[in-house]
């Protein structure tokens, strides 16, 4: 074979083997709705199959052209399937994109949620971000004493109720309002979640255990039976779950919720790890950090904030109350 044809030939392979397997596991741990917790985890990376097929099509449509007699037929084929696969992944993060948008609502109100990793999020910029885009209602994950503290005298004046604990390390989970806060309790999950009444409104601020610790289906299904049980008007954190994972998309049916990213077609926004992997800086590739709310809410808008020393995005929803 001359070198002109070994080249291309030896290229696409390399793709169809690099980008197909990984591919094709995470379409089936996205498909299979599987409580491994390997699955789980590869769940989370099931907007990257579009990439990931794209790259296997173009390979074998280079296979198709260099091969002759049967094996381009089984190229072709192949090909086939790889396109059908991307259809569905496409299909799969459609909603995000194109669907029923609110472009105006009644009463506004603008709720964040930002996971301070470990206390080490820069508190200024959680109190800036707040005060510039007038939030009603802040969860924080992960709060300190010593964040707690920062935050509490410096939001006061615009969020002076709160319920919650702030702990060290990852247990610490808190909500802050512009409205009196009144019939909280806490939920039972290893980091802290609570369900309380802000002003009129029944809200959640969950953070269940992360995929990679043996409690995460039980607690991702005592948040989901919470939920269906209280019917919130919001809940907000960081739910260590995508709406690629099935425990999400119970929750929004079980609830009767939505999602306000998807519900305003904001795209694929996601929130975490900001450092990257294994020391390789990357960009955020998975979006764990959630605004859901109820039937009485509309998502108008919601937009990532960089919130330094944590390993999360923070995310801002701008919702609003249905116009009559």
């Amino acid at each position: 074979m001359n070198r002109a044809r070994w080249v291309p030939l030896a290229l696409a392979w390399g793709v169809l083997v690099v980008c197909g397997l990984p591919a094709l596991a995470i379409t089936l741990s996205r498909a299979l709705a599987s409580t491994d917790l390997r699955a789980v985890r590869l769940a989370a990376f099931a907007p990257f199959g579009i990439g990931l097929y794209a790259l296997c099509l173009v390979a074998l449509l280079v296979l198709v052209w260099l091969a002759a007699g049967p094996g381009r037929i089984r190229f072709a084929v192949g090909a086939g399937v790889v396109a059908m696969l991307l259809a569905v992944h496409l299909a799969w993060q459609a909603p995000l994109y194109a669907g029923s948008r609110e472009t105006s609502a009644g009463e506004p109100l603008t709720v964040m949620t930002t996971n301070l990793f470990e206390g080490q999020g820069d508190v200024d910029t959680v109190v800036e971000t707040v005060r510039e885009h007038k939030v009603d209602v802040l969860a924080v994950q992960e709060i300190t004493p010593e964040a707690f503290a920062k935050l509490s005298s410096m939001l006061h004046d615009q969020l002076p109720y709160r319920i919650g604990e702030a702990a060290p390390g990852t247990t610490g989970t808190m909500l802050f309002a512009d409205q009196p806060i009144t019939k909280g309790r806490r939920l039972d999950t290893s980091m802290g979640s609570w369900v309380a009444d802000v002003g009129e409104r029944r809200v959640v601020v969950a953070h269940p255990a992360p995929p990679t610790l043996a409690s995460w289906p039980a607690e991702q299904e005592l948040i989901i039976k919470e939920a269906a049980a209280e019917k919130p008007d919001l809940v907000l954190g960081d739910l260590n779950a995508s709406l690629d994972h099935h425990t999400v998309r119970r929750l929004l049916d079980d609830a009767d919720l939505s999602d306000a990213a998807r519900a305003s077609n904001a795209g694929w926004q996601p929130t975490w790890p900001t450092e990257g992997f294994a020391g390789v800086p990357l960009p955020p590739s998975a979006a764990i950090d959630h605004v859901l709310l109820g039937d009485d809410l509309v998502a108008l808008a919601t937009e990532t904030v960089e919130v330094s020393g944590s390993d999360h995005l923070a995310l801002v929803a701008y919702l609003g109350t249905p116009e009559e």
